[in-house]
């Protein structure tokens, strides 16, 4: 009975081992088995959709480097996040090689200057000799002549000696007259080739000068100086490019630094398809700089896109539509330690370089005027620019151009900035030039001309003027450019970099074109409303569902959507508030995936994925 006993425990023992072990195998998959969830909610909901951008100047201009034959160094730089006006320097290049070269090329102007002083003084001796060689010429003439008057009175052998003289004096005469002038032919050929050398000096000599003028770049608008990254100097893998800095060496046409307008900012960012339909143009959006985390801005949804694009090499190959955010730019300056007094330079700055956009380049001479008008070489909006401007204003073609928000081309100019414009063009004109223009028009307003009937007019102009001006034209031509030229020289040599940038200033963080904000756009507001994730959504078989917690298992429970967006979704029908949905599809097979194999047909996909930032 002992030993039966002690056999029916170890058996009951085995027994209740191996169900514990059974149990507990059975409940080990859904212990390892676990999935995100979220709890779904009731309440007002504001319904926001994310995204993520750039922020940048809607009106900004490049420097580049000049070319100098070579590569250039960078001597004085403008502090970076300085305010710059109009006409102060930015950067400063050695030009010590190129100013070497222009004393040369003077000194070859004045060579050429002697050797045309020597010919035409050898020339005016040589010409004052044969006047001479030519008096006694024409006299031995007319005393041969002389002689033979008396030929009657003398015997046939001298008067023939008489005859031969005269002949032999004519000759001489005529051989001299000859020889005269193939000299001052060769001597006015001489001339003129040291012209032409004094001439191409000349070119030489403006050449470098205006090789010397690119060493010096000025601001050509008011703004915050913003320098670029040297992309030219050593850096390893991972390593961050310095900026370019006095005693740099670049090479030409490399971007140096950007002049930024702070009166208006915007942040350019990618928005999906369904975010796309709820949004709108004046919409409000909260912005966060990356810069100042702390910080939020307000601002407006100011342009979107008709069509989506997609972008191969970044991580996201899905097609999204780009939408352009206006920013509150006196909050943002007011939040990065701006003063009053300085939100309001910037703010004046700005207006100058507005007017900028509609306004002509100012000119001294007829011709350019009249080719600004939309002549011969001109356009309908003028333009904006600049030797030392590539790409000119943002989204401009490179080497000019003032573009609009978002855009790139000719900017838009209305009615009364076309009007204004003109005006301002024909008060360049000479009066004479006026009274022309005037008589061509016959009463009409040259804005209101199209485009090939203002350049058939200005054809008109050019030769009326070409006829009348003959060399006191050119003279006063010469005038105007020398004088244009000592003016522009002095406006370069009295430039001054701008004051560096206060201690207590946050501007520098504007200065880097790309600035990362992140954008929360507010599309609705719902009150009482029942809200769930919308990783937590999944369309199966038409059907739209979600995974509701039920005990340890979750369920498929078939909802009917109120509104969503990328990042949240308001449910009519199909769940209570408090109830546990899962953010992952449960019935995945999750071997596969690891696998990288694709999910069963059928299977759930999820209608959204989980935003970088997420709130409802």
């Amino acid at each position: 009975m002992k030993k039966f006993l002690i056999r029916l425990v170890i058996l009951l023992s085995l027994g209740g081992g191996v169900w514990g072990a059974i149990h507990y195998f059975r409940q080990l998959p859904e212990k390892q088995t676990t999935f995100a969830t979220a709890t779904v909610r009731k309440g007002d909901v504001v319904v926001r959709a994310f995204t993520r951008g750039e922020l940048r100047a809607v009106r900004s201009v490049t420097l580049i480097a000049p070319n100098l034959f070579g590569t250039v160094q960078v001597t004085r730089l403008a502090p970076i996040g300085a305010l710059s006006k109009e006409g102060d320097l930015i950067i400063e290049f050695d030009d010590s090689e190129r100013r070497s070269a222009l004393e040369e090329t003077l000194l070859e102007v004045e060579q050429v200057d002697e050797q045309i002083k020597k010919a035409q003084a050898d020339l005016d001796m040589r010409n004052n000799q044969d006047q001479v060689e030519l008096l006694r010429a024409r006299y031995s003439v007319r005393r041969a002549e002389l002689e033979v008057q008396r030929n009657e009175l003398l015997s046939d052998i001298d008067a023939k000696k008489n005859l031969l003289n005269l002949e032999e004096a004519k000759r001489r005469l005529q051989q001299l007259e000859s020889d005269i002038e193939s000299r001052k032919a060769q001597a006015e050929a001489e001339l003129a080739v040291l012209r032409e050398k004094r001439n191409k000096s000349l070119i030489d000599v403006a050449r470098e000068k205006q090789r010397i003028a690119t060493a010096k770049v000025l601001a050509p608008i008011g703004g915050l100086v913003s320098v670029r990254q040297n992309r030219s100097a050593f850096s390893t893998f991972g390593q961050q490019l310095p900026d370019i800095r006095e005693g740099d060496i670049l090479q030409p046409g490399m971007q140096v630094a950007d002049v930024l307008d702070l009166s208006e900012m915007e942040v350019i960012a990618k928005v999906g398809e369904l975010d796309r339909a709820n949004l709108s143009e004046g919409q409000d959006v909260l912005l966060r700089l990356d810069a100042i985390p702390d910080q939020t801005f307000h601002g407006k949804i100011k342009n979107m896109s008709a069509t989506a694009t997609s972008n191969p090499f970044s991580g996201d190959p899905s097609k999204k539509f780009d939408v352009i955010f206006s920013v509150d730019m006196r909050e943002l300056m007011t939040a990065l330690g701006a003063s009053e007094s300085h939100i309001q330079r910037v703010l004046a700055m700005a207006e100058e370089n507005r007017r900028k956009a509609a306004a002509a380049p100012p000119s001294f001479s007829m011709m350019a005027p009249m080719a600004a008008m939309g002549g011969p070489g001109g356009n309908e909006a003028g333009g904006f620019g600049g030797g030392a401007m590539a790409g000119g204003m943002p989204g401009g073609a490179p080497g000019g151009g003032m573009r609009g928000p978002g855009g790139g081309g000719r900017p838009q100019v209305s009615p009364e900035q076309r009007a204004q414009m003109f005006a301002r063009m024909l008060q360049q004109l000479p009066a004479e030039a006026r009274k022309a223009l005037e008589k061509e028009l016959k009463g009409r307003k040259l804005e209101d001309l199209g485009q090939s009937e203002r350049q058939q007019i200005f054809a008109k102009l050019r030769e009326m003027g070409g006829g009348r001006g003959g060399r006191g034209g050119d003279a006063a031509s010469e005038r105007a450019r020398a004088e244009r030229e000592r003016i522009e020289e002095e406006r370069r040599e009295k430039a001054q970099l701008p004051a560096p940038p206060g201690e207590d200033s946050q501007l520098d963080v504007l200065l880097r074109p790309g600035l990362l904000a992140d954008v929360e756009i507010i599309v609705d507001r719902v009150p009482d409303a029942i809200h769930i994730p919308a990783q937590a959504v999944f369309e199966k078989e038409g059907q739209l569902l979600v995974y509701v917690r039920e005990g340890k298992r979750f369920e498929p429970r078939v909802i009917k959507p109120l509104k969503r967006s990328e990042s949240v979704m308001i449910v009519n029908e199909g769940l209570e508030p408090g109830e546990v949905i899962s953010l992952a599809d449960p019935t995945a097979d999750r071997s596969k995936k690891k696998k990288g194999e694709k999910a069963a047909p059928g299977g759930a996909a999820p209608t959204g994925g989980m935003p970088s930032r997420s709130r409802s």
